[in-house]
């Protein structure tokens, strides 16, 4: 019978966060860690029994051991409940980390395991060696990124294999649920180094889904089938790929901290966090690197202006400040130019463009065909939650495929290699 002990752990909840494991199977035992920058305390400690069942190639049987009632409870009673109310509570509210309790009641129903309680800080020796794995991956997301240091602990396994490859995201068979929605079905996509594309859809296509699967912020469905590998790792810390992409969308916008200075909205993308706070340090290079992104964009007289006094024009070249300052060879758009007047639109495309004559991977996510610059020859068309068709954009980009693609009698433009929608 395999033993699985799992902690989580989070400074200020929220704040930075760490969850740690440790498997035991027979004399071979396997300990890891991760953590994320900005998080709860129950997150961690579901993601810590998560990244545990992962780790298996196969059904097991195994006892599983946690210091949180609220795991233990939740997936051996609650969660039946919650099922049957559409994943809400008795006070028919959503439930908390959905998106979770749905992945681990899925990798649980490939295992037979037994859920033990423990309690934590009781001297119990393999909680108090979890408990500090989980402080590790808390200092890991707290430091920035550096490698966590992992307590001796007899003979450790690498816990996770490398899988090299050329792409930058590969997603195969995903299917994402928001709620009791099916967002994403079967969803494949790839998107390779110096490459750059444009997702095209309808509203409610799927495309926010997307960008939040990009950040870690929802999970696809652990199925068979089912391949999620970013820099050619199939397993890997939000952490470390929130520093190699930047990503720009609409929902950041909106939920940025309106009280946070300009300088720090840029010094925030450090931590990928919303505004600074008292825990995160910054050395001289990462403020001069600062200054430099202000300088680049412009925005330099802005640098003590609160966010929420910007217009919308001054918050997105912040947060692309926000998404460059750490030098991440990828950048991800969300609809760049949504709400900008013209010279404010041409000013950032502009922006854009010049990201990738630098060599930035760029991905742009848009119902906007304007927003498609040149550079960008690959486009993909998202419907209902699938891919409809992949290709060159001077293929695509026709008016016949675009009136299907929306639903709508649409005739294209097109200028300069830049491209506008117009009806009828």
């Amino acid at each position: 019978m395999i033993e699985i002990y799992t902690d989580g752990a989070c400074s200020g909840n929220p704040g930075p966060g760490g969850w740690g494991v440790l498997v035991r199977d027979g004399k071979t035992e396997t300990e890891f860690s991760g953590g994320e920058p900005a998080t709860t305390n129950n997150r961690m400690e579901l993601l810590a029994v998560i990244e545990a069942l992962q780790s298996f190639p196969r059904s097991v049987q195994a006892r599983v051991y946690t210091d949180s009632q609220y795991v233990q409870k939740g997936i051996s009673e609650w969660i039946h409940s919650w099922k049957q109310r559409g994943w809400r509570t008795a006070g028919k509210e959503p439930v908390k980390n959905e998106d979770l309790w749905r992945r681990l009641d899925a990798l649980a129903a490939n295992h037979t395991l037994e859920w033990h309680w423990v309690r934590g800080h009781n001297g119990h020796p393999e909680n108090e060696r979890v408990d500090a794995l989980a402080r590790a991956g808390l200092e890991q997301a707290r430091g920035g990124g550096k490698p966590a240091n992992r307590p001796a602990a007899g003979p450790v396994q690498p816990a996770r294999p490398s899988v090299k490859t050329k792409a930058i995201v590969d997603i195969q068979h995903a299917t994402v649920y928001r709620g009791d929605t099916c967002v994403l079905s079967d969803f494949s996509f790839a998107l390779h180094e110096g490459e750059h594309a444009a997702i095209l859809g309808p509203n409610g296509a799927g495309k926010s889904t997307l960008l939040k699967l990009l950040s870690g912020e929802v999970h696809a469905m652990p199925r068979d089938n089912t391949r999620w590998a970013l820099f050619g790792e199939e397993r890997w810390n939000i952490w470390d790929v929130r520093k190699q992409i930047g990503i720009v969308s609409h929902d950041l916008q909106r939920d940025y901290l309106i009280c946070a200075e300009g300088l720090n909205v840029i010094l925030s993308g450090f931590y990928a966090s919303n505004d600074t706070y008292a825990h995160q340090d910054f050395n001289k290079t990462q403020m001069t690197r600062a200054y430099e992104v202000m300088q680049e964009l412009g925005v330099m007289d802005l640098s003590g202006r609160r966010f929420g006094h910007m217009s919308t024009g001054e918050q997105r070249r912040f947060l692309l400040g926000r998404a460059l300052v750490h030098d991440p060879p990828v950048l991800v758009f969300d609809e760049p130019t949504s709400g900008l007047d013209p010279k404010a639109c041409f000013q950032y495309l502009d922006l854009l463009r010049t990201q990738i004559t630098k060599g930035k991977t760029v991905l742009l996510v848009t119902h906007h065909l304007h927003e498609i610059p040149p550079e960008i020859d690959r486009v993909v068309f998202l419907k209902e939650g699938k891919i409809v068709v992949d290709g060159p954009k001077s293929t695509l980009l026709t008016s016949n495929h675009i009136s299907r693609l929306f639903d709508s009698k649409i005739t294209l433009a097109q200028a300069n290699d830049w491209y506008q929608a117009l009806p009828g």
